[in-house]
């Protein structure tokens, strides 16, 4: 288990002004043996609104068969990771101690790390900021969510995509080969980052998740699943429902799975399934 098994490290990276953080991943990244679950920060000097993004890293365990000669010819006996999951956690586990983010899902992500050797990016949004720009109000008919039309300034979403396009040039990773999911905030912020780079994700999925319906004409082709409680009073999932029937209407593959009875916490039941995985891996 990744308790018992996972070895731990520690660093602190600093992006200064100039300095390609890919010079620095390419450092502190491991190569082979078994899964290493790494918990680096990444500083940022260059904004006050943004200075700190922790996030951990699954690497897969690079197994290969010994009698392989593709390997025993190169002389490589691991196996290189050929896709990457980014996931975004909820507004619940921001913070800075670069663990709460793994409060949900972190089986899931040993999982695809583990067994379908795919590293695991899972960044932690600081305190107080958000990974999208939109906001809520409590009124008598309860709470509602209100999504920006366009696009607006993020600092969070800025430093991420350097943060995963850094992490995919260390790992070779193509991003035709990226995949992104998200649940909650973490849902409505994968929606934002395909709306800021529509074709540059492979597959996406969103949990208890939203977005403006207008974010239907803004995210490209990719392919996208939509999972949500059909008694969700945190996030309505009626955004969901009017996004994935513009989608599909464009012929787009995307799937919605709704929960009866379930409320906001319908992650453990989209963790669980069977199909998600597999339609990952397409």
């Amino acid at each position: 288990m990744w308790h018992k098994k996972a070895q731990k490290f520690l660093f602190l990276i600093q992006l200064l002004v100039g300095l390609p953080l890919n010079v620095l991943l390419a450092q502190t990244i491991p190569s082979g043996s078994a899964l290493k679950l790494l918990q680096p920060q990444m500083v940022v000097e260059s904004s006050e609104a943004m200075r700190v993004l922790p996030y951990r890293l699954f690497l897969p365990n690079h197994k290969t068969q010994s009698n392989s000669s593709e390997h025993s010819e190169t002389n490589n006996p691991f196996e290189e990771p050929k896709r990457m999951l980014v996931f975004l956690h909820g507004s619940g586990e921001r913070g800075s101690d670069n663990e709460a983010q793994l409060k949900h899902g972190r089986d899931f992500f040993e999982r695809l790390a583990q067994e379908h050797n795919t590293l695991v990016l899972v960044p932690q949004c600081p305190e107080n900021l958000s990974w999208h720009n939109g906001y809520s109000e409590t009124t008598k008919r309860g709470r509602t969510y209100h999504y920006p039309k366009k696009q607006h300034p993020n600092s969070v979403l800025d430093v991420l995509e350097r943060l995963i396009d850094s992490v995919a040039n260390a790992e070779q990773i193509e991003p035709g080969n990226i995949l992104l999911g998200g649940l909650s905030m973490g849902g409505m912020g994968t929606m934002e980052l395909l709306r800021r780079r529509p074709e540059f994700y492979k597959r996406a999925f969103v949990i208890c998740g939203g977005a403006h319906r207008s974010i239907a004409r803004q995210i490209g082709q990719i392919p996208l699943w939509f999972f949500h409680g059909e008694e969700d009073q945190i996030v309505d999932p009626k955004q969901a429902k009017i996004i994935y029937r513009k989608l599909k209407r464009k012929g787009i593959e995307v799937k919605l799975t709704l929960y009866p009875g379930v409320d906001h916490n319908s992650w453990d039941l989209a963790f669980a399934e069977r199909e998600l995985i597999p339609w990952l891996m397409k």
